[in-house]
């Protein structure tokens, strides 16, 4: 099995490009530092044609095991982030267990292929030891599917604004954020390049 540190090391991330902006814990990159472009009130781009299934539905309680089943129509990296009834943004997928395997961390293992579904977690992969559980707050969230045809596993993105969480404006919020997001390479030598995201929207319900 990869250690985690080893895991960490091969993760490529995606900065938000503000000075609020923050890595990921355990990844240091060079960045330039930007001013945000004022939101755009923008439909999401799925070129990718992605679809997304919360199982085993939308609604669940708190402690129900929940997973997502993701496909696409082109070939990308895969990130899932979690915007939960408090507006909460945490990147669910990949993580340090899903891209941990026994030769070390590979780059692809986030990897979509066209017209194959993905399952989130893969209970046929022995040495992705990790599940989804349901937890507090309850309430309405959304989980957003991310997929660049670039090699990234880590993103970084704002919490939403508690006055938007559950309505089209949050989507607009997060896709204004996320078209803003730059790829920096391991070495941070390469100039900062657009992951050219597709964007799909699932919202959820947690009930008490």
């Amino acid at each position: 099995m990869a250690s985690l540190d080893a895991v960490k090391g091969a993760m490529i991330v995606a900065v938000f490009l503000s000075a609020g902006g923050a890595l990921a814990e355990g990844v240091t990159r060079a960045v330039t530092v930007v001013t945000p472009s004022k939101q755009e009130q923008l439909d999401p781009d799925n070129s990718a044609g992605m679809t997304i299934d919360i199982l085993p539905g939308e609604e669940f309680a708190i402690g129900s095991k929940v997973g997502f089943r993701v496909g696409a129509q082109k070939p990308g990296y895969l990130v899932l982030v979690d915007v939960d009834a408090s507006g909460k943004v945490t990147q669910r997928y990949p993580n340090l267990y899903s891209m941990a395997l026994p030769a070390g961390a590979s780059e692809k293992a986030n990897l979509v292929q066209p017209g194959r579904i993905v399952s989130i977690p893969d209970n046929f992969n022995p040495f992705a030891h990790f599940e989804y559980v349901a937890e507090a707050p309850a309430g309405k969230g959304m989980i957003l599917a991310l997929l660049s045809p670039k090699p990234v596993h880590v993103v970084d993105l704002p919490d939403v604004p508690q006055d938007m969480v559950g309505t089209r404006a949050a989507v607009a919020f997060l896709y204004d954020a996320a078209k803003r997001l730059r790829i920096a390479d391991r070495d941070g030598k390469a100039p900062l390049a657009d992951p050219n995201w597709s964007f799909a929207v699932k919202s959820y319900s947690i009930t008490p």
